[in-house]
């Protein structure tokens, strides 16, 4: 038996507890978790800048004077090829190895100190002509400077190994004195030494701005009690994240809502429509279907945002699953709408209207040991249009909904007349997409797709598809595309009683829909409970559409 669901509001400002009595901030989970691609960038910068300036000065007759090789135990160009070797060997080794993102990131700086030590590894045999004068900043200064913009590390760690880095030079230059280097002026090494001082203090500022950005990027993705981990996806009514919570092992999704603005971010949530989205995700809460997805928790972020917590996902949406793998048989539409009805006969008897069923708020996923499990998401949340020229996406006006799945009486504007019958009307809709992969009517606008949903008769299921219909499905589905909501069916239980009752050659089973899914979409591992993915996430409440279809079973 399933647990009671409670949903609490969490106030303004909540989500940042943790991150404000902490003693000190932290690089967020991504950008640690992309630590193995900076560091990689950074070897690969520095073998290409290494290999171009040590051949560009193999060509100059310069070049003997400060590498000789009679005075070196190895070649100058043995030497050479070894940091470069080194440098490529890391960049690979950062690229795909699987080791934590923090220790690639101390990695780094042990590699700072050695490409340090690189640059200037020929002032070791004391080889520069007498009289030699430095002038200024050297490539060591350049490198300390770069590394720490493109590999973020702490401050105290960047500045320990800055000043690692810095002391190269002069280490080195000692070291070449004791091998019999001509002494340089002392004025002239002091400035050397001081550049490399001022690019230590340089580097450590850069250091405390990436950080500080990263620790508040940090604290803005906290919420409640999750934390935001991993963008899945983003729509018409905002974005979605996975997410996880700071006390449980649970990962979870996070919608939040507002309308994307032209810089990217989201708007503030209206301050009037708070009170609804409250209301709304409080009855969705109470909703006990398994076919209903769960809501978990809600509130508003610092930037007035409203947000709340589903359980996450592992599957597609109707609509990618016909777009990517074409129209389903009749059994397996059968058997997803069997599901869908369960989710909106519960909601129905609690005098709950979805008003936006459509295939990409129905999802279909494993969950536990069940295939094709049926989640219908997004009750009761008005939507916002994105553009008038997609009429698959939410119109403005007084219509809610998708045009392309609205029943005639929400788009003629009846509130009155808009009921649970609606939401059937729009379950039509979706039978007739599952089964042939295209909407009951094509529109290049909205107001058309909603007068053809007025005025037009929809055409049969079996008309339209290449797979084969049963004609009590086509019945079905032509009684609830019925323009008059009387003459649809009552109910979402009397839709289930009708499907039940077509005669099936092959019923829609466990077996079959585990051989699906085995050999569309293997098993797919979340990223691990610390946040730092090593790749993209593929199963998400919004799924990015793909071109192409291939056969349904």
């Amino acid at each position: 038996m399933r647990t009671s669901r409670h949903v609490q509001r969490r106030p303004s400002g909540s989500f940042d507890t943790d991150a404000r009595t902490s003693a000190q901030p932290s690089l967020p989970p991504d950008v640690i978790a992309k630590a193995g691609r900076r560091l990689s960038l950074a070897a690969l910068t520095y073998a290409i800048a290494y290999f171009l300036a040590y051949g560009s000065g193999r060509l100059t007759a310069d070049w003997v004077a400060f590498w000789d090789p009679a005075r070196m135990p190895l070649t100058p160009d043995v030497w050479a090829g070894l940091f470069i070797g080194l440098s490529i060997a890391l960049f690979f080794f950062a690229r795909w190895s699987d080791i934590d993102g923090r220790r690639l990131l101390d990695l780094g700086l042990v590699y700072e100190v050695v490409g340090a030590v690189g640059i200037d590894i020929s002032m070791a045999w004391g080889m520069w002509p007498e009289n030699t004068l430095l002038m200024g900043a050297s490539w060591v200064c350049v490198w300390i400077v770069f590394f720490p913009l493109i590999v973020p590390s702490t401050p105290g760690k960047t500045f320990l190994a800055s000043l690692a880095a810095a002391a190269s030079t002069p280490v080195l230059y000692a070291i070449g004195r004791a091998n019999g280097g001509p002494p340089l002026p002392t004025e002239n090494v002091i400035q050397v030494v001081m550049a490399n001082a001022i690019c230590v203090g340089i580097a450590v500022v850069g250091s405390r701005v990436v950080y500080r950005l990263g620790s508040d990027i940090s604290r803005a993705r906290r919420m409640g009690a999750y934390r935001l981990v991993h963008k899945l996806g983003e729509g018409g009514m905002g974005e979605v994240w996975m997410a996880e919570h700071r006390m449980l092992a649970r990962p979870a999704a996070i919608k939040l809502v507002g309308t994307t603005q032209e810089d990217g971010s989201l708007e503030r949530t209206p301050s009037g429509h708070l009170h609804r989205f409250e209301r709304e995700v409080q009855a969705t809460a109470q909703l006990r279907s398994p076919h209903t997805v769960e809501v978990y928790d809600y509130g508003l972020t610092e930037g007035h945002r409203f947000y709340y917590v589903m359980e996450l996902l592992d599957g597609v949406s109707l609509e990618e699953l016909v777009q990517r793998y074409g129209p389903v048989p009749a059994e397996r539409c059968v058997a997803i709408l069997r599901q869908v009805c369960h989710s909106l006969a519960e909601a129905h008897a609690m005098g709950l209207v979805h008003r936006d069923v459509k295939p990409a708020n129905i999802f279909l996923c494993r969950y536990g040991l069940e295939h094709d499990f049926v989640k219908v998401l997004d009750f009761g949340l008005v939507k916002r249009a994105q553009g008038e020229s997609d009429v698959r996406v939410t119109a403005v006006g007084s219509f809610a909904g998708t045009p392309a799945y609205g029943s005639p009486e929400s788009a003629v504007g009846e509130e009155g007349t808009v009921d649970s019958r609606s939401d059937l009307y729009s379950l039509g809709c979706v039978a007739f997409w599952l089964l042939t992969g295209r909407t009951v009517f094509e529109a290049n606008t909205p107001v058309q797709m909603l007068m053809r949903h007025v005025n037009e008769p929809p055409p049969t299921p079996s008309g339209c598809s290449e797979l084969p219909v049963p004609p009590e499905l086509d019945a079905v589905i032509l009684d609830l595309l019925e323009k008059d909501p009387r003459a649809r069916p009552a109910s979402a239980a009397e839709v289930v009683a009708r499907l039940d009752a077509i005669p099936l050659h092959r019923p829609w089973d466990q077996v079959r829909a585990r051989q699906w899914w085995e050999r569309n979409r293997p098993e797919h591992q979340w990223p691990a409970p610390t946040g730092t993915p090593h790749g993209p996430v593929e199963a998400s409440l919004i799924q990015p559409l793909h071109a192409g279809a291939r056969s349904g079973d």
